[in-house]
Formats: C-alpha cells, structure tokens, sequence
C-alpha cells in the first residue's frame, strides 16, 4: 500500500482542464549578464509549463533613464536597436536548438511603459526580470525596473537572481 502511495505522489494523475501554472512567460531582455541568468530561468520554466516565450527587448528613448531627451542623436538609438535585435537572433537561435520556440520583439520608449504595455497586450501571466547589483548612485539615476514593475505588477513578477552555483 505504502508503495501504491509514493508511486502516485510521484506521478499525479492528469486532469482534463488543468492548465500549466504559466502559458505566456515575457522576459526583459537588453542583452546583459542578469538577462542571461533571467533567459536561463525563462528557458525551464518555458519547458516545464510548455508555455509560450515572449522576449522583450526595449530601445529607451524616454523615461528616466534619459537624463537629457535633446541629448540622444538617432545614431545612438540606432545602435542601441542593433545591438537588441543582433542579441535577440543569438538569443533565439540558441532557445530553437534547445526544442524551445520563442518569439521576439523590440520596442522604443519608456522600458517599464513598454513592458507594462506588452504584457497586457499578449495576456501574458510572468515577466522575468534579471537582477543587477547597482550601486545606490546608479540605482537612483538609473532606477530598477524590477522595483518599478513591483509597485504596480501587471502579472507574476520572478527577479532572477546569479548565484554562482547557477553560473555552471
């Protein structure tokens, strides 16, 4: 009997209806180490809920992170949007040779307005987010996208954070 009991709690029962934790996972992307530790985590939670994979990358092009608008030249946004759409293509190739189907998209603006803006816009049910150990200087010009998605969540919010055991 005992047996019977640890086989079935291994292997639960499939229920018609039930559906995967989450179906739509977005993941900030702008190309940097905590979004490599972000896509890795994207990456399995994709697999294990068979959910759909929504890279999002945003050229900022307001907000506060522009500290002087009339200062950004279109050559700069341009090669912000390059850099974006060349990581993206790496970024997508590798998911497809790992059986994971994932589909990308850049957009201009404010990152936290943009990424809000896409979420609701694909329903999606989790943003991943890579955590970076800024400084308080840079954390206050800069701000936290992490930070400024908690105050008002548009879904489940996962802050992938590097420890060194994960960066094997």
């Amino acid at each position: 009997m005992g047996a019977m009991t640890q086989f079935a709690a291994r292997n639960p029962p499939k229920r018609p209806g039930i559906t995967p934790m989450y179906q739509k996972i977005v993941v900030a992307y702008d190309g940097t180490g905590p979004c490599e530790t972000a896509l890795r985590q994207a990456g399995e939670l994709a697999r294990l809920c068979k959910a759909e994979l929504h890279l999002l990358g945003v050229v900022v092009s307001s907000g506060r992170l522009i500290l002087d608008p009339a200062a950004v030249s279109y050559e700069l946004l341009a090669a912000e949007r390059n850099g974006l759409e060349g990581g993206l293509v790496d970024t997508l190739s590798d998911f497809a040779s790992q059986g994971i189907s994932a589909t990308s998209c850049i957009r201009d603006g404010d990152a936290v307005h943009e990424i809000t803006a896409y979420i609701h816009e694909i329903e999606a049910d989790l943003v991943i987010v890579g955590h970076s150990n800024k400084g308080l200087l840079e954390r206050w010009i800069e701000g936290s996208i992490g930070r400024d998605l908690l105050n008002d969540p548009p879904c489940s919010l996962l802050i992938a954070v590097n420890h060194p055991a994960q960066s094997q």
